[in-house]
């Protein structure tokens, strides 16, 4: 009597194999980079908001200065008014001076073993060239 036997063979479970490598391979690198876009898109919202808060502080001022340099998340947080709380998680926030009322940097740097460990964001601010961005 013959039996009716079904199921896969070893070469097309090789295949599979294959192909899923194949599509793993290509998949954790692109996953990788959407994470760490996502990361910066956090550095940059935090950042946008301590460049509108340096604008009023500039109004405020009469046009003479950009409340700068400013040290750490807190100091930033503080000085300017801007709610740092979500991002203060992921990353540290600096400002520096270029100048009495030329401009200013923020700079956005990953939290040593946090999930923006590595990772960058300047913001340059300048009367003279405009702002530049900067991603690591």
């Amino acid at each position: 009597m013959k039996r009716n036997q079904s199921g896969f063979t070893l070469m097309e479970l090789m295949v599979v194999i294959v192909i899923v490598a194949i599509l793993a391979a290509v998949a954790v690198p692109l996953y990788t980079n959407y994470v760490k876009d996502a990361q910066r898109t956090e550095a940059k919202g935090a950042i946008g908001a301590i460049i509108a808060a340096e604008q009023v502080y500039l109004q405020r001022n009469l046009g003479k200065e950009f409340l700068a340099p400013l040290s750490g998340t807190d100091a930033v947080s503080q000085q300017l008014g801007v709610d740092l709380t979500e991002a203060r998680r992921n990353w540290t926030f600096d400002i520096t001076s270029e100048g009495v009322a030329d401009g200013f940097t923020v700079k956005a740097t990953g939290v040593q073993n946090g999930a923006a460990d590595g990772l960058g964001v300047t913001y340059k601010h300048s009367r003279q060239t405009g702002p530049v961005w900067t991603e690591q």
